[in-house]
């Protein structure tokens, strides 16, 4: 089979800058981590946001001309933070950040014994219900693609290998915007191939997880839809990259796929409706 090229990224819309982009959601976490903590030194901000110092002092100055009340302490050693009578600033999710808090809610929930797992749902509820009507629909159709089955046995547990660090980036982007994915596999027997998936959904077995997909280079030579299917573990992919091709999400492949095997889907929980 042969590799397929580069993937291109989708062009943006016409007058939007990269640049302006990037400083929007750097501002958003900004705040977000100024807001998590009594006091926060510029240098830690930098270091954790990736950028410099002079950056940080740039953007803090934007936001207190936006009228967000943020006070420091001089000094060595000194932070910033939000004054502690001023009103915080409105909570933004993205649909990756949502997914993510509310999938490791569920994961959290299938392990017994672990403290506070009781509080933790209510207090995801409350995170759900302050996002829009259109954002919580756009958060519940990538959960109900997500699904939890059995933990691995101890056997697989054994096998597990090293995840391809560009790995996550490159799925979370395919999975969130319907394009395509291609990456080199290596099955369970060695046999290395090339492959271009469309990915449907995710099944945890933890601590694997598999991309549920449908191969699009065995489509034309498929008798049916069943012989493209194909599930990938995550930590037998490698060189992963995006294909600006589209597709169109399939809940009922998901299910098709895994109808052997017990699972719950993420989205079927309370909370997201």
């Amino acid at each position: 089979m042969a590799e397929s090229g580069q993937g291109e990224r989708p062009k943006r819309s016409a007058g939007t800058r990269t640049s302006e982009l990037a400083r929007g959601d750097r501002l958003d976490a900004l705040v977000a981590a100024i807001r998590a903590r009594e006091g926060i030194s510029m240098a830690d901000l930098a270091e954790e946001l990736e950028v410099s110092v002079r950056t940080i002092r740039r953007d803090v100055a934007l936001l207190r001309t936006r009228g967000m009340d943020i006070e420091g302490d001089r000094g060595r050693g000194g932070g910033i933070r939000f004054a502690r009578h001023a009103p915080l600033p409105a909570l933004h999710l993205d649909p990756q950040q949502a997914v993510g808090l509310w999938l490791s809610v569920q994961i959290a929930r299938r392990v017994s014994g672990l403290p506070f797992n009781r509080g933790n749902t209510a207090a995801m509820n409350k995170v759900l219900a302050s996002l829009p009507p259109e954002r919580r629909a756009q958060l519940r159709q990538l959960c109900q693609r997500i699904v939890i089955g059995r933990r691995a046995s101890t056997a697989m547990r054994e096998s597990v290998g090293e995840m391809t660090p560009s790995l996550l980036d490159a799925f979370e982007r395919c999975f969130r915007e319907g394009v395509c994915m291609a990456f080199r596999y290596t099955d369970r027997h060695g046999a290395r191939s090339q492959r271009r998936v469309e990915p449907h959904g995710i099944f945890i077995r933890s601590p694997f997880w598999y991309i549920l997909a449908v191969d699009i280079d065995l489509v034309a030579d498929a008798t049916s839809s069943a012989d493209a299917q194909r599930m990938f573990r995550m930590d037998r992919i490698a060189n992963p990259r995006v294909v600006s091709r589209a597709f169109v999400p399939s809940l009922e492949l998901v299910a098709e796929m895994l109808e052997d095997e017990p699972y719950a889907a993420v989205g079927s929980e309370e909370g997201i409706d």
